[in-house]
């Protein structure tokens, strides 16, 4: 019972530490062992072109190299490096490179096989930081220089070792006009998705940063942007489910008032709300209730393999936990965050499953007849005033007989029946062309489904 208690304290204590911002302890630990390990393998990288990779001038330097990388996979489990310009973070946190030459220039040394980012899934010995090193002093290959340099490695024993891309502060901009790219933020939303639902199903720990980022463009650019909505409409990538849940996600949690630190911890929420299905493995029987059942928890189980305590943490676990959570749920009803994704993740698959029978209001009206016991009644009414009388996708006949989808959220109280819409093929249903502001007409037939 001593230990029980003891026990229950210490987790209070840390909860306690994240309630407040952070648990500025492991903070600290991780940066200054994150700036010690981009320090050293910087300056390792520059040795080669000097020195062989064995030659003794590089034992202390790797000896550094491998405490720091030991000391980070105690503290975090998976280590994620990642090298933005003349900056670099490990695990989110972004570290100090002024006055460190070495951590500036990482990015420069990593680019040149193509690569941006590496993730290690565990410690390696000095031997293998010499290996990794040496890997990485041999000339670039080409036409692929990061998949050559992954097999490299692999062919080296270090599996343990993750490639990543190139990554940039504004991706997605436009390099005219200096605008987000709506629809390429939206298409890298999408690959993210996927690609994060495959490393945490190989088991690989889960890594924000780059969803994190990808989701400050979506809000950069707006949740009403057409363009996000219009790319939504097409493309397999950009009309994946858990992107479609983001976008909704995002504009109900805008809609809501929410802090932009915690909009963009409910993007990512939303990006990997499904992972648990990946982590569960395939078959028929977990497309059905029991994978339906099991799914929450087991997403959130694999995002615990990110180690500390943080707010953001904390409000993705819950979110993931708790998406198909209702208000009259026994175990209680589910956060804020989980409220949210629970009516964007319904919305999207009721309209995928029952959209070519009924229209996307239709979908929103049964939703409303539910709220209170399986909705947040506020947060739903939100959602039906954020989306409108004819939410983005909606199959419309006009009064001229012409047909068209809409293609944005309601922009202002006068414009809750009259969106912008997009003129379409009435035999396939594709929008083209500008969009068409429908408060100057022509006005809305009726809504049909498709």
């Amino acid at each position: 019972m001593v230990d029980l208690g003891q026990a229950q304290r210490s987790l209070a204590r840390a909860l306690g530490r994240a309630r407040a911002g952070e648990d500025r302890e492991l903070a600290q630990r991780v940066r200054e062992n994150g700036e010690a390990l981009a320090q050293m393998l910087a300056g390792l990288l520059k040795m080669t072109r000097v020195h062989a990779a064995d030659n003794r001038a590089f034992d202390a330097p790797v000896a550094e190299c491998a405490r720091a990388l030991a000391a980070l996979v105690d503290l975090v489990g998976a280590v994620h490096l990642v090298a933005v310009d003349a900056q670099a973070f490990v695990n989110e946190m972004r570290l100090r490179a002024e006055g460190r030459p070495g951590i500036q220039e990482l990015g420069a040394e990593l680019r040149k096989h193509n690569v941006g980012g590496l993730v290690f899934h565990g410690a390696l010995a000095p031997a293998q930081v010499r290996a990794l090193v040496a890997a990485f002093a041999r000339p670039a290959a080409e036409p692929a220089p990061r998949t050559a340099l992954r097999e490299r490695l692999q062919a080296e024993g270090l599996a343990v070792v993750e490639l990543q891309g190139i990554f940039r502060f504004r991706t997605s901009e436009d390099p005219e006009t200096g605008r987000v790219d709506a629809a390429g933020a939206l298409e890298r939303a999408g690959a993210l998705a996927a690609s994060a639902a495959a490393a945490l199903a190989a088991g690989h720990a889960f890594h924000p940063l780059p969803l994190r980022r990808t989701v400050a463009l979506l809000l950069e650019a707006g949740p009403l942007s057409p363009g996000l909505w219009d790319a939504w409409l097409t493309g397999p990538a950009r009309g994946s489910h858990a992107v479609t849940v983001a976008l909704h996600a995002l504009l109900l949690g805008q809609a809501a008032g929410l802090p932009s630190a915690v909009q963009q911890d409910l993007g990512v929420a939303a990006l990997v709300h499904d992972v648990g299905y990946a982590s569960l493995g395939g078959g028929a029987a977990l497309a059905g209730p029991d994978g339906l059942a099991r799914h929450p928890g087991e997403g959130a189980r694999v995002l615990l393999r990110q180690r500390g305590f943080s707010d953001s943490k904390l409000r993705r676990l819950r979110a993931v936990l708790e998406h198909h959570r209702g208000q009259a749920d026994p175990r209680g009803a589910p956060s804020a965050l989980g409220s949210i994704l629970r009516i964007a993740e319904d919305y999207t698959a009721f309209e995928r499953v029952h959209g070519q029978r009924v229209s996307r209001a239709d979908v929103l009206g049964a939703m409303a007849r539910a709220a209170g016991g399986e909705y947040h009644p506020a947060l739903l009414q939100l959602a039906v005033n954020a989306l409108g009388a004819y939410p983005p996708g909606t199959l419309l006949e006009l009064a001229d007989g012409r047909r068209a989808r809409s293609a944005a959220p309601v922009r202002g109280r006068d414009t809750f029946a009259t969106p912008l819409a997009r003129l379409c093929d009435a035999a396939t249903g594709v929008p083209s062309g500008d969009p068409l502001d429908l408060a100057t007409g022509p006005a809305v037939r009726r809504a049909l489904p498709g």
